[in-house]
């Protein structure tokens, strides 16, 4: 009975905090499918892959979803919830629904202090000198605290999923001081929870710091999964004294995102493959100006490793080839094996020694006038010293606002190069499609 009154009196609480006075609630639904804004694909696909033999096969992707968005927030509570289904269609494939449900509720009784909860925090907690300009994104080194379900788990079958499952927590802590509040100090430390229902839990902690001098610099810290062996840092400072104009720096540790990274082509003694990238240190740089006279802007970013080292695990085995144990540890490419059977070299990484992870992207926007604007971003991931590991991606895209806020219409191109994995270099093409739609209420 206790406990039914503590939940009671939460939940009381909760609705009381959010809908104080100036509380303003966004709605927001896009319908379509654009692999950077609305789940994991385009609206339409089609890929030519060499696999590791030479064969070659071609496939085409149809996905169609909607995402239903909704924000309250005040000057006590910040809480969102998304609803977004996607519906694929695979030549060759059967067909595929995805249903992820997410959100938070941040909750700051006190203006220093706050409790959030929720299993997607998105970019709530990103450090601003974080921000990739080119690739108009916060990585997730940025974000001071992350969330359970970016995991790629799915629960269900193969034609109908669950997306992700999990919990994450935190408290933060935000401070001003000085003439109008300009120096600030933010802070925030939790931590997730996430299962399958067929491993063992995973439980990661995250932490991060952000402070500055508005119109002057803004710097950050972030450690992500500090209890693991692979864990993760980044260190971000950057210029916010000029109107119009970004300029920020970053150094990462344990660097893995395969949305910055390429694939690589790894011949071994016993079987070939293409693995992810990753990079033990590397140091990058986001930059751009916005003409405002002529609607122009221009950014760059490039983020570079700084040694051919990466974080991987080096397996054991027995005479009978079980697995006795794992170790996480510092790799060298090129020469140091990566699995070992009673402690001689069962199988050896054949990247190609010294090969370092390379990402550069430009971004071009050009306001052609209130309503409509196009930009185009050409991205290059590849590896130093080892050309042929080379992915390029163009994407043309423009946007048109509807009249009387009747919403926002994006498409584009995007074309995909890889001399890594596909048939001469040429991998895949798709067309995003979307349609947003903002509604907004204050009360």
């Amino acid at each position: 009975m206790k406990r039914l009154l503590t939940i009671a009196t939460a939940l009381t609480l909760l609705a009381g905090l959010g809908f104080a006075e100036n509380t303003k609630l966004t709605i927001k639904n896009t319908l379509g499918s654009d692999l950077d804004d609305l789940g994991e694909y385009d609206l339409y696909s089609r890929t030519n892959e060499t696999d590791i033999n030479g064969d070659t096969k071609t496939s085409s992707n149809f996905a169609i979803g909607d995402q239903l968005q909704a924000d309250l927030e005040n000057q006590y509570i910040h809480a969102r919830l998304r609803l977004e289904a996607v519906y694929q269609n695979v030549s060759g494939q059967d067909h595929k629904f995805v249903f992820a449900p997410s959100g938070f509720v941040h909750v700051t009784p006190i203006p220093q202090i706050g409790i959030v909860a929720g299993n997607n925090f998105y970019k709530y907690f990103a450090i601003p000198s974080a921000y990739l300009a080119a690739a108009n994104d916060t990585t997730k080194y940025g974000r001071m605290l992350i969330n359970s379900v970016d995991r790629e788990a799915y629960i269900g079958s193969d034609s109908a999923s669950l997306y992700g499952n999990g919990f994450a927590g935190g408290l933060t802590s935000f401070w001003n001081w000085g003439d109008e509040d300009q120096v600030y100090l933010k802070a925030a430390a939790g931590g997730s929870v996430y299962t399958n229902f067929s491993d063992d839990t995973d439980k990661t902690f995250d932490f991060g710091l952000n402070a500055g001098v508005a119109n002057a610099f803004d710097i950050g810290f972030t450690a992500h999964e500090i209890n693991s062996d692979d864990r993760k840092f980044g260190v971000f400072a950057g210029l916010t004294s000029f109107q119009n104009v970004i300029l920020n720096f970053g150094f990462y540790y344990n660097f893995t995102p395969s949305s910055f990274l390429p694939e690589a082509r790894v011949e071994r003694n016993d079987v070939d493959e293409f693995k992810k990238q990753s990079t033990k240190y590397a140091v990058g740089v986001s930059g751009g100006y916005y003409f405002n006279g002529i609607g122009l802007g221009i950014y760059g970013d490039v983020i570079s490793g700084l040694t051919n080292e990466y974080i991987g695990t080096i397996k054991y085995y027995d005479d009978n080839g079980n697995l006795i144990s794992t170790k996480t540890t510092t790799i060298v490419r090129g020469a140091t094996p990566v699995k070992y059977k009673n402690n001689n070299p069962k199988r050896t990484d054949e990247y190609t020694a010294e090969a370092v992870p390379l990402y550069s992207q430009l971004r071009l926007v050009y306001d052609i006038n209130p309503n409509v604007q196009t930009s185009f971003n050409f991205k290059v991931r590849t590896m130093i010293r080892d050309a042929s590991q080379t992915w390029f991606t163009f994407y043309p895209k423009v946007k048109f606002s509807l009249p009387s806020k009747l919403g926002d219409i994006t498409a584009g191109l995007r074309l995909d190069m890889n001399r890594t994995r596909y048939t001469d270099g040429f991998s895949s093409i798709s067309v995003p499609l979307t349609y947003t739609y903002k509604f907004k209420k204050k009360f």
